[in-house]
């Protein structure tokens, strides 16, 4: 079978997209990848260079859910028409809901990663303006979503979000993954009783004021240390690096972040919002003690392998490192049931599997009819 899939350089997205693309490789697909949002970084470039039958096409085109994308946005349609009449693929994945509105000459996947809608709800607890940018993203969404001849989220809350708020359907769940070798501890002897944390720091989202204040609380026993961005692109409020009791150590590629993750006993996720969460995953394969705040998309990939508190209880946060670092053997424990959830449940092959059969079905099925998107 021969796959197109559109990525993007920002976030999560880029992550996935390498799962995705070495699991479907690794089944005898042909892939053709389209970098959106930008130019690939060098780690990016790093990753791609292992691939030299790839073929890559760079549209650095804004993406849909910036705070101006147009008109690069709508000048990025015929370019992409362009690469998808080269490559001739079977089937189109596309990880953009906007690209879903449009026919691209092939059947098409639609993955939402993420909803700045339902962001709004869950992190500010209010429903979001009904201005022109807000009007136009939900069309945007709800036309990509009606186009597509398939639908996924990685998460059943995530479906339930974008079916209720755009009219949507039979949205599939298909679990993100991650390769268990890219962060295997390689540590010798106890890990140290620290708490880490990885995430874009100056999203509300990522829960930065929490951690902030539970390390005002623990005063510095135990350490949190963090890695991530802390500026915000968009002008917005920075992390406070500088806070009491937190160790920031800059944005690390993936051999600084393996190591990270090998020396500490937990890893704190204390996210207002989350879709999926490949950060958790990622130190659940390392053998970290989970430490999560209780979201549904939490409770749904790790409920009874991980702490809970509620999300932005600080003191509550506080309590569950407490108790987790001054129980070893508990927190051993807890580390082993995610680690095997996240071996078991998570991984590249499968999500390869049931990517590979929904493309099946997508080819199958009758185009959908295609919305011609303002």
């Amino acid at each position: 079978m021969r796959i197109l899939i559109t990525t993007d350089v920002v976030g999560g997205v880029w992550s996935y997209t390498e799962e995705l693309v070495d699991g479907l490789v690794a089944r005898g697909h042909d892939l053709a990848l389209v970098v959106l949002g930008g130019h690939p970084t060098a780690a990016q470039e790093r990753w791609l260079s292992r691939h030299p039958g790839l073929p890559v096409s760079v549209l650095p085109c804004p993406l849909e859910w910036m705070p101006e994308p147009e008109p690069g946005l709508s000048e990025s349609i015929e370019p992409l028409r362009r690469v998808v009449r080269r490559v001739s693929p079977d089937v189109v994945h596309l990880n953009q809901f906007y690209y879903g509105a449009y026919d691209l000459g092939r059947p098409s996947v639609v993955v939402g990663h993420s909803d700045v809608v339902s962001w709004w709800r869950h992190v500010k607890a209010e429903e979001p303006p009904d201005d022109a940018w807000f009007r136009r993203y939900r069309e945007w969404v709800a036309r990509g979503l009606q186009g597509a001849s398939a639908c996924v989220a990685p998460t059943a809350w995530l479906a339930k979000q974008l079916e209720s708020t755009y009219g949507a359907t039979g949205i599939r769940v298909i679990y993100n993954a991650r390769t268990p070798d890219r962060f295997r501890g390689r540590r010798r002897g106890p890990r140290r009783p620290v708490v880490v944390s990885v995430g874009r720091w100056w999203d509300d989202a990522k829960g930065a004021r929490d951690l902030v204040e539970a390390a005002a609380i623990l005063g510095g026993r135990p350490g949190i240390i963090l890695a991530g961005p802390v500026i915000h692109p968009g002008g917005g409020k920075d992390f406070p690096i500088e806070a009491a009791g937190l160790e920031w150590r800059g944005i690390l590629d993936a051999d600084e972040l393996r190591r990270m993750l090998a020396e500490a006993m937990v890893y704190a996720a204390p996210s207002h919002y989350e879709p999926f969460g490949l950060a958790p995953l990622e130190a659940a394969l390392a053998g970290c003690a989970l430490v999560l705040s209780d979201l549904p998309t939490f409770r749904e990939l790790w409920d009874g392998c991980a702490r809970f508190y509620p999300a932005g209880d600080a003191e509550a946060l506080a309590r569950a490192i407490q108790d987790l670092i001054g129980d070893p053997a508990t927190c051993r424990a807890l580390a082993e049931v995610a680690r095997t959830r996240a071996l078991d449940r998570y991984s590249p092959a499968r999500m390869a599997r049931e990517y590979e059969l929904l493309y099946r079905e997508a080819m199958c099925s009758p185009s959908p009819r295609m919305v011609p998107a303002r």
